[in-house]
């Protein structure tokens, strides 16, 4: 496979399952409510062009004429660890979109260079690791109640190593996140999290 069919691979893998997490109305939204887009455009004032996006979910309010928020995903399926200048860049895009209330989200397949995720995190970026197939063991446990508790809870030395080691093994798990200081276990704890409404002021 192609190193572009691979990515566009991954895109595609992103984007089913925020599609449906968005179709299932698992995130205390209304469907209504949320547009997911593959390679959306949104203007750039310092362009003064669109800069095209690999993912996005537009959350509107009832008859608004924009956006309430919107969540961008930048999507990159390196074998190797992404480095801080791809972080850099993102967030250089992702400034460039005309509106307030967005939110950027880096999802990758490999790891992020240590340097890169401390520069994610101090700008705002979520990062989402899908670790492939051959890095996750299934374990089967005998299931009584400490045991299924024990594997709800989220470590997050475990996160960050998932994050930052490319060799990392998951044990029953192929999805890690960390955004806006939480770490995540799943798509509709980050989408739930990451697409409220903003409150209006009193």
């Amino acid at each position: 496979m192609s190193t572009v069919a691979k990515g566009t691979a991954f895109e595609n893998r992103v984007f089913a399952a925020i599609q449906a997490e968005l179709a299932a109305d698992r995130l205390g939204l209304s469907p209504a409510l949320a547009r997911a887009h593959q390679r959306q455009a949104y203007y750039s004032r310092d362009r003064d062009a669109d800069i095209i996006t690999d993912l996005s979910i537009e959350v509107w309010l009832p008859s608004a004429d924009s956006w309430s928020i919107l969540w961008v995903c930048e999507c990159k399926d390196y074998s190797g660890s992404v480095p801080v200048d791809d972080v850099e860049e993102f967030k250089a895009k992702l400034d460039q979109i005309a509106g307030s209330n967005k939110k950027g989200v880096l999802a990758i397949s490999g790891a992020l260079q240590s340097s890169a995720l401390r520069y994610a995190k101090a700008n705002g970026i979520g990062v989402i690791r899908l670790l492939p197939d051959n890095q996750v063991e299934h374990v089967l446990y005998m299931m009584t109640a400490a045991t299924l508790a024990a594997m709800s809870r989220l470590d997050s030395a475990e996160f960050n190593a998932a994050l930052t080691r490319p060799s990392f093994v998951g044990r029953n798990r192929d999805f890690y996140a960390a955004a806006e200081g939480y770490i995540f276990g799943d798509w509709r704890a980050l989408l739930r999290h990451s697409l409220r409404l903003p409150q209006p002021s009193s």
